[in-house]
C-alpha cells in the first residue's frame, strides 16, 4: 500500500484481540474491524491485527513482539471480566515486567457501577490493574479499561463487549489520536459492472503510477453471470485537500478509462 507521507505525521498502531471464542471461529472479530475502520479515518496506521487466546504468555508476548516492531500506540480488546479465563490485565503487566495491583481509582469506578458486589473476590478482580497503569472509566458496562506505557509503545487495554468497547474508544482513544495525528485520509468506492477484473488491471495500475500517493483496491464478483466490480480508492496526505483531491482524481481517470471500455458505472460514494 502506498500512503501520502511527505510532510504528514502518521501513528503506527497495532491491533491485538484477545479470546479463545475468536480462536474457534466461535465469535466473528468484529471489534477489530471496527477499530481499524476508525483508526484509519482518524489518520492513524493500523500495521498488523493479532489475535491470541486466554492465555498470559500469548498475551505478553504479543504485547512485547508489537512494542519491538515500533508501534506507538496497541489496543487490546477482551479478558476483563470477573472470569478466571479474564487474564488480559495480568498479561499486561507481565509483558511490563511488574505486578498487578487493587488499583484504588479502579475500585472507586467498579464500585460506582456494582455497589456493595464490589466486595465480592471475582468483581473486586476487575479492579487490579498493572502497576503504574492509569485505569480508563467505563461509560456502559462494569469493567475498567487501563493505559500504560512499555517503552516508547502506549498500550490501551478495552474490554471485549462491542458497546464497552466502542464507547470506551470514543472517549479515551479517539481524543488521543486527533491530538497526535497530523495525517488525513480520505476514500472512496465505486461499483462498475460489465468488465472483468483482468482487463482493467493493467489501468488500475496505469492509475496508480499517475497518483502515486493512491491506493486502489478491486473486489470482484460475479451476480447472475456479469462481472462487478467494487473499487476502493485511499489515500493518505498531510491534509484532507490534498487527499481528497488525490482520490477523486485516480478514481474519476480509472472510471473514464472503464467506461470507455464498455464498462457501466453503477454507484460512486465520496464520503
Amino acid at each position: 500500500m502506498k500512503l501520502c507521507s511527505r510532510g504528514a505525521v502518521s501513528l503506527i498502531v497495532e491491533l491485538v484481540s484477545i479470546g479463545n471464542e475468536l480462536l474457534i471461529g466461535r465469535t466473528v472479530n468484529t471489534n477489530a474491524s471496527w477499530l481499524a475502520d476508525r483508526v484509519t479515518r482518524l489518520g492513524g496506521v493500523v500495521k498488523r491485527i493479532t489475535v491470541v487466546g486466554d492465555n498470559l504468555d500469548e498475551i505478553s508476548s504479543s504485547l512485547r513482539e508489537a512494542s519491538s516492531r515500533g508501534a506507538e500506540l496497541v489496543i487490546t480488546t477482551g479478558g476483563l471480566g470477573p472470569t478466571p479465563d479474564d487474564m488480559t490485565m495480568e498479561g499486561v503487566a507481565r509483558a511490563l515486567g511488574v505486578e498487578t495491583e487493587l488499583n484504588q481509582e479502579a475500585l472507586r469506578m467498579l464500585e460506582e457501577r456494582v455497589g456493595r458486589h464490589v466486595e465480592a473476590p471475582q468483581v473486586k478482580k476487575m479492579a487490579y490493574l498493572p502497576r503504574g497503569a492509569k485505569p480508563l472509566y467505563n461509560p456502559v458496562g462494569a469493567a475498567p479499561g487501563a493505559m500504560v506505557k512499555l517503552g516508547s509503545t502506549l498500550i490501551t487495554v478495552l474490554p471485549g463487549v462491542p458497546a464497552e468497547m466502542k464507547a470506551m474508544f470514543e472517549v479515551h482513544v479517539e481524543p488521543l489520536l486527533r491530538e497526535r495525528v497530523k495525517e488525513a485520509f480520505y476514500q472512496a468506492e465505486a461499483t462498475i459492472t460489465g468488465i472483468y477484473e483482468a482487463t482493467l488491471a493493467p489501468y488500475i495500475e496505469e492509475a496508480m503510477r499517475r497518483y502515486p500517493k493512491v491506493y486502489i483496491k478491486s473486489h470482484p464478483r460475479l451476480e447472475e453471470g456479469l462481472s462487478v466490480i467494487q473499487l476502493h480508492v485511499a489515500c493518505r496526505a498531510a491534509n484532507l485537500n490534498e487527499a481528497k483531491a488525490m482520490v477523486e482524481g485516480a478514481l474519476n481517470w480509472l472510471l473514464e478509462q472503464a467506461k470507455a471500455r464498455g464498462a457501466n458505472v453503477d454507484r460512486v460514494e465520496f464520503p
